[in-house]
């Protein structure tokens, strides 16, 4: 079988040449041996490459052999496929084959004064076994029980009782654009981490957070849209919706409320008048948000995933303070909108890391109250994306 694919690389040659000199819109075929990476036939000096040999063979067909069908060629050339492959180049109207062989033995010899190698037909004793036809159908290859056809409508490959059919389809036969995969920060996603006052009244206790209680929650459906690509990096644009929430734990025990004109901060009192130590204080602010994050997406062997900057804009769902007094573990619980902004705004870093969580940080930009109703306080969270 192995011998018939050999004979049936050489005579497509032979065939496309033929039909060349009748009608100038057929393809011309070149030979390579890629183990060898020459052009079979062509007298090689060693100081030409195989793309320099190709592209005077492009340009005597009327092609150009540029960076990216170079690369195509190459990729296929180097790759581990042990079978003869065949390629085809289209520039406007004008086409050229490539037979990439990868089963070239020392089978050939000169033709005449031709200067491309040609195999010898097998012939046996007994007469003709095996047998090469050229036609207007195409080229018929038969080495004993295996036959080779390939026509202008697809190939048809029969390997004793297996029998194996390939109809040409559209592009079938092009070489494929390198699609390279690249990192992404669509679908599902989990943000977790801390949230913090980044600006704050000074010298009020009454807004002190506890650092590593005050925590930020988010679910997030994300989506992702390509907007340039080359190369090792592609420029995408990430969207979605989120819901968040803030969870603000104070580090004192007045807790926080709505008063008649702004916001107040009271205490809760025993029968004595004593006030009486919590063992949690907590404000949670719930938001559904529209995150717009364009962000620049390397290779996957990349160390970063990565890098986003972008907005977000979202609406206030809910809110109210939790407390949990220390001794009797009374849970008190009171949704109130505490003059907190409907509107949330902001800006979003997100950096993704290779084989670590990625990390982001989201800075709002618009006060947390409202104008009037409590001293200017703004929030920020920062943490880990899963």
């Amino acid at each position: 079988m192995k011998k018939a694919i050999l004979i049936l690389t050489t005579m497509l040659l032979l065939a496309l040449e033929g039909f060349a000199s009748s009608n100038d819109n057929d393809s011309t075929i070149v030979n390579i041996d890629k183990r060898n990476q020459v052009v079979i036939g062509s007298e090689k000096s060693k100081s030409r490459t195989l793309r320099e040999d190709l592209t005077d063979l492009f340009q005597s067909s009327g092609l150009t052999l540029d960076d990216e069908t170079w690369k195509g060629i190459r990729k296929v050339i180097n790759s581990d496929l042990e079978r003869d492959t065949v390629l085809l180049i289209k520039q406007n109207d004008k086409a050229l084959r490539l037979a990439i062989n990868a089963t070239v033995k020392n089978q050939v010899i000169n033709s005449g004064n031709s200067d491309k190698g040609y195999l010898k037909r097998d012939n046996t004793s007994d007469g003709v076994k095996d047998y090469v036809k050229v036609g207007i159908k195409g080229v018929h290859v038969k080495d004993g029980s295996d036959e080779v056809h390939v026509g202008w409508n697809g190939v048809y490959v029969k390997d004793g009782n297996e029998e194996t059919k390939v109809i040409w389809g559209k592009d079938s036969t092009k070489i494929p654009a390198y699609e390279r995969a690249y990192s992404g920060r669509g679908g599902f996603n989990i943000y977790f981490g801390l949230n913090a006052f980044s600006s704050s009244p000074a010298g009020n206790p009454n807004y002190e957070l506890s650092p590593f209680g005050s925590r930020y929650f988010a679910l997030e459906m994300a989506r992702s849209a390509t907007l340039s690509r080359n190369g090792k990096s592609a420029l995408k644009l990430g969207y979605g919706f989120e819901f968040s929430w803030y969870n603000f734990m104070f580090d004192g025990n007045k807790y926080i409320l709505k008063g008649q004109n702004e916001i107040e901060f009271a205490s809760y009192l025993d029968n004595t008048g004593k006030e009486i130590p919590l063992s949690k204080n907590k404000m949670t602010v719930a938001y559904v948000n529209l995150p717009i994050v364009p962000y620049i997406a390397f290779s996957k062997d990349n160390v970063f995933n990565y890098i986003g900057a972008g907005v977000y804009v979202g609406y206030r769902l809910d809110s109210y303070i939790k407390t949990i007094e220390q001794k009797s573990d009374e849970l008190r619980r009171d949704h109130s909108s505490l003059y907190l902004n409907n509107v949330r705004y902001g800006l979003r870093l997100e950096l993704g890391l290779k084989n670590f969580p990625d990390l982001f940080v989201n800075y709002d930009l618009g006060n947390l109250f409202q104008e009037n109703k409590s001293p200017k306080v703004t929030a920020i969270s920062f943490g880990i994306k899963l």
